[in-house]
């Protein structure tokens, strides 16, 4: 039997094509990487503070007088129960993905850093730092009061003054709004104010404070009674 014949033969031709074939499959499958398993580390973690249903996690500013909630938030999401959660401040204060302020707390109940690890001892921190502030409020010491008569022209200069104070001695900025003006006042607590006309007006003063925490006087009432047209 011719031998080249025999290995031309279409029967041959296609066992050798199969077997080629055969050969790049498994070699396509030997490249092929193994499916990677699922990543449970947080990449990195923010921290809110949730104070009256309001979450904040840019100034993380809170005021005492009501309890606070802080609440971590990782990445990827949807990891938080494959995942321990530790709250400190020099020491442990506690565990779990939130943590309990109360009402007026001492600097030491405050934690100012997060440490999030996984099962297998990978972790991501937070160091972060809480700022605790009151509000100013105004004094009922103000003039004029609700409802009081000033006599004078419209050259008059009358007197407006009003007091605030703040818990944390913290500096105080003043607006005054007469009417439908408003005057930026700085640190003064009274001014002196012309040109007002016969009649009935309205001030009052917004304080704020150095972290941004405001109180209003609520608006107050009072008239200016024109005594060179009274003369008239």
């Amino acid at each position: 039997m011719d031998f080249n014949a025999w290995h031309r033969h279409p029967v041959f031709s296609q066992v050798r094509l199969l077997s080629v074939a055969a050969a790049f499959l498994l070699a396509a499958c030997l490249d092929i990487p193994d499916t990677p398993e699922p990543q449970n580390t947080a990449s990195y973690v923010t921290v809110y503070a949730v104070q009256k249903g309001n979450a904040d996690s840019t100034s993380l500013k809170i005021h005492p007088e009501d309890p606070t909630t802080l609440k971590a938030e990782v990445h990827p999401k949807g990891l938080e129960s494959e995942l321990n959660f530790s709250w400190y401040r020099d020491s442990l204060l506690g565990s779990g993905s939130t943590f309990k302020i109360s009402a007026y707390p001492e600097e030491d109940e405050i934690p100012n850093r997060l440490v999030v690890k996984d099962g297998e001892g990978n972790s991501v921190s937070s160091d972060f730092e809480i700022t605790v502030n009151s509000p100013p409020t105004f004094t009922e010491d103000f003039f004029p009061a609700q409802g009081d008569t000033l006599y004078g022209t419209a050259r008059t200069s009358f007197t407006f003054s009003w007091k605030a104070y703040d818990n944390e001695d913290a500096s105080l900025d003043y607006i005054l709004e007469l009417d439908t003006t408003h005057y930026y006042v700085g640190a003064l607590e009274k001014i002196q104010q012309s040109g007002l006309q016969s009649g009935t007006h309205l001030f009052l003063v917004i304080v704020r404070d150095s972290e941004g925490d405001t109180d209003t006087l609520p608006p107050v009432k009072f008239y200016v009674v024109d005594t060179l047209e009274a003369k008239k």
